[in-house]
């Protein structure tokens, strides 16, 4: 009788997001019971040449058949805060599918659905909430496709929200406080908030940094309109964080890094805010292998990937 001979899967985790333009990719592995980035790439690739450049990554670290966190894009699923039905967990995803139906834009029998629920002390006790992931069930198939086409194995599917949450875990203040993260895309933006291990709150900013471009192709906050709109959304976020969710006062805003580089405001919106805000910099916290180094430019498209990896040490475990 002949056997097929089983194929060697490489150890370690690889982190991957899709974006219009590009692609980002990390790998991360335990080592001596020490979790390390061991390397982080963003590649202007874009269309089917994706999937040959993604394969050559994968050889060339020596990665084939490693398991692989997909991270999607904001523009791939819809996030919701439910009130919690009153079910086992076993029943919780078909209860919630139900409440979804009439809150999202895609038809509820095309959707994937995930939840995850908020921690016992989220509004005072008063009341169990969740977040509902709703996520086109083509578009995760089209991923989950595209990961074994680059001779990976499919492991999570993940979204931004939970990745950075990861990261998150190697911050000083998410021990004994809140983290607050302020992520700024070019049209629009949104604040998350984190205590301990879990994500409590996120809402959207009806702004991106483009919003502060002076003239083309310039970029300023000379702005003090647009300056204290971004304020304002703040200061609500972080006032609903401490009145409604009774979490008490965040530690800290990290903004985190922006594509556009020469976008600078953390000096303008510090005498709005009372919280201290602060430019994040994964090189000041993270894991990563001596020879690893990524800029803050290359941070801002790897940022979630680089999450992705960092569940490595609790996934790699079960």
């Amino acid at each position: 009788m002949w056997f097929r001979k089983q194929e060697v899967k490489a150890p370690g985790i690889v982190g991957m997001s899709l974006q219009d333009s590009g692609v980002a990719l990390c790998y991360g592995l335990m080592e001596a019971g020490e979790f390390l980035i061991k390397a982080v790439e963003y590649a202007p690739i874009t269309g089917a040449e994706q999937i040959s450049y993604v394969k050559g990554w994968v050889a060339r670290h020596r990665l084939k058949n490693a398991d692989c966190v997909f991270v999607l894009n904001e523009d791939d699923y819809e996030l919701e805060l439910l009130e919690a039905p009153p079910v086992d967990d076993a029943e919780l995803k078909q209860a919630v599918k139900w409440k979804l139906k009439d809150l999202i834009q895609m038809p509820i029998d095309k959707a994937a659905i995930d939840v995850f629920r908020l921690p016992d002390d989220a509004y005072r006790g008063r009341m169990k909430m969740l977040y509902a992931v709703a996520a086109d069930k083509d578009i995760v198939e089209q991923r989950l496709r595209f990961i074994r086409r680059c001779d990976l194995t499919p492991a999570v599917v993940d979204i931004p929200e939970m990745s950075l949450r990861n990261i998150c875990m190697h911050l000083p203040e998410m021990e004994h406080g809140t983290v607050a993260l302020l992520d700024m895309k070019e049209s629009q933006g949104a604040m998350m908030m984190y205590s301990h291990d879990a994500l409590y709150l996120t809402r959207q900013i009806e702004m991106g940094y483009s919003s502060f471009a002076a003239q083309p192709g310039g970029f300023s906050l000379d702005n003090g309109v647009m300056v204290e709109r971004l304020s304002l959304d703040l200061q609500r976020s972080l006032d609903y964080y401490e009145s409604q969710l009774g979490k008490g006062i965040a530690n800290r805003i990290y903004l985190l890094p922006l594509e556009e580089e020469s976008v600078h405001f953390t000096d303008d919106l510090q005498p709005s805010i009372a919280t201290p805000i602060m430019n994040f910099d994964a090189r000041e916290c993270l894991p990563f292998e001596d020879n690893v180094n990524p800029s803050v430019g290359e941070q801002a498209y790897c940022l979630t990937v680089m999450g992705a990896v960092l569940r490595g040490s609790s996934y790699a475990a079960g």
